[in-house]
């Protein structure tokens, strides 16, 4: 017999094996390794996927015995083509074995609540144990963070609540476990303090949820001032030194300079609040670094508006209007306002911007790309009513008299093409379907790449 004789059955008693000895035994039992790459799916559950398999042909008959792992094929060829001509679904990228640590974030969030439920903490089924366990664990996703089936659940939430009993003045049972430097550190603030940096991670959370854009994890800073910064408890301070680390490494990936200037100086000689507001009022937030990390320092004012003078308040929210008018979106009605928008406002492409060299695709009624207003834009403007290609005159205008030109991507977003100003045209209608469906179209965009070059 061969794994192609293995049955439905056969693969469920595995599973309930496994289940019953645990993985640690059952891969040992079997002679098998963790999987690397692909994970059996089933009842809620993930296997490995080749490790049931061996075992699974034990199974087909009483005189049957299990496969060892040198027998056969892990892949798709084999493991997976069985599993899957089964019924069963098989994944990649399985989840890791273990849970991460926590963050700062979710430490946040968590002793928050303890102070506000001590000495009675809810119970594990309780709405409230759930409903915190429920943002933390989104805390944990809009960072990257993945884990396994039991990934910052109501029990494990709850044990980690009870850490915090050692730190608690309060508190004269036994504590459970040992607390980490950085509770011992979050437990420090004050209830100012921790309700701003909770409320900090909250306002994260609500953009996380908003976007769906997990934030960049990215390497720990040279600058010993942002490091400083990111590691205050003020949270003021800490939301500066996060969101100029995000600029640096925005900057980096856009091909620029990634240096902070005089900025880490200034902070060190005065405060965070001051320079902040300097910045604000002098609207020194970039429009490329913004929409790429949905920080700024008017984000910051908005966020503390109790620390800052009623003057910047009033900058930092017009200004904020301006950085959601220059956020990416998938829906081209809403491209197209904004398009609009941005072209009365000249200073918001007066350089060409960045782009996304590898922009979001979304699902819809099909697939859409999550385009940048003010690429589109500066490409018009740059053409100014003139076809890139053949040089002539747009053939008409919209009602608002403005040339009507489209926006073709040289190398097509379809085919992992950047959406940035060096890889757009504003090309007259003809133009566009001869570059995507002539002849000739090779010759054509190697025309247009040219030109484009030459700019």
């Amino acid at each position: 017999m061969t794994i192609h004789d293995i049955s439905f059955d056969a693969i469920i008693a595995a599973c309930d094996e496994y289940d019953e000895l645990g993985k640690t035994q059952f891969l040992r039992k079997y002679g098998f390794r963790t999987a690397k790459t692909y994970m059996l799916f089933w009842n809620g559950k993930f296997y490995d996927s080749k490790a049931i398999l061996g075992a699974a042909h034990g199974y087909i008959s009483p005189n049957s015995l299990p496969l060892k792992s040198a027998e056969f094929s892990g892949g798709l060829a084999e493991t997976v083509s069985v599993l899957e001509s089964l019924g069963f679904e098989v994944v990649s990228d399985p989840p890791p074995s273990s849970n991460p640590n926590w963050t700062e974030a979710e430490v946040a969030l968590a002793i928050q609540f303890y102070r506000g439920h001590a000495p009675k903490i809810p119970g594990k089924s309780s709405d409230e144990l759930i409903s915190l366990a429920n943002e933390i664990r989104t805390a944990a996703r809009m960072q990257g963070l993945r884990g396994n089936e039991k990934f910052r659940n109501a029990d494990g939430v709850y044990m980690h609540l009870m850490h915090f009993q050692q730190l608690d003045p309060n508190y004269s049972g036994s504590a459970i476990g040992k607390s980490t430097a950085l509770e011992e550190k979050i437990w420090s603030y004050s209830d100012k303090e921790l309700n701003r940096a909770a409320e900090a991670v909250r306002t994260r959370i609500s953009a996380f949820e908003k976007t769906g854009q997990v934030e960049q994890r990215i390497p720990e800073p040279n600058s010993a001032v942002l490091k400083l910064l990111i590691a205050s408890s003020d949270p003021v301070e800490s939301q500066l030194g996060h969101t100029l680390h995000l600029w640096q490494e925005a900057k980096r990936n856009q091909g620029k300079r990634a240096s902070l200037g005089r900025e880490p100086g200034q902070i060190k000689n005065s405060d965070a609040v001051s320079v902040i507001e300097q910045r604000v009022r002098s609207s020194a937030s970039g429009f490329d670094e913004v929409t790429s990390t949905n920080e700024s320092y008017e984000k910051i004012v908005i966020d503390h508006p109790d620390r800052f003078a009623n003057d910047v308040i009033a900058i930092a929210k017009a200004r904020l209007a301006e950085f959601d008018l220059a956020t990416p979106t998938d829906d081209r009605e809403e491209l197209e306002a904004k398009i609009k928008e941005i072209i009365l406002r000249p200073y918001m492409i007066s350089e060409p911007p960045a782009g996304n060299p590898t922009p979001r695709r979304e699902v819809s009624a099909g697939f859409v790309y999550v385009r940048d207003p003010r690429v589109v834009a500066y490409t018009r403007v740059r053409a100014n009513g003139i076809c890139e290609l053949c040089a002539q005159p747009a053939p008409f205008k919209r009602p608002d008299g403005s040339h009507y030109l489209e926006t073709h991507h040289v190398v097509p977003l379809a085919e992992n093409g950047p959406d940035t100003p060096q890889n757009c045209a504003g090309v007259c209608p003809n133009c566009h379907r001869a570059l995507h469906s002539a002849e000739n179209k090779d010759h054509l965009a190697k025309t247009l790449m040219k030109k484009l070059a030459s700019i």
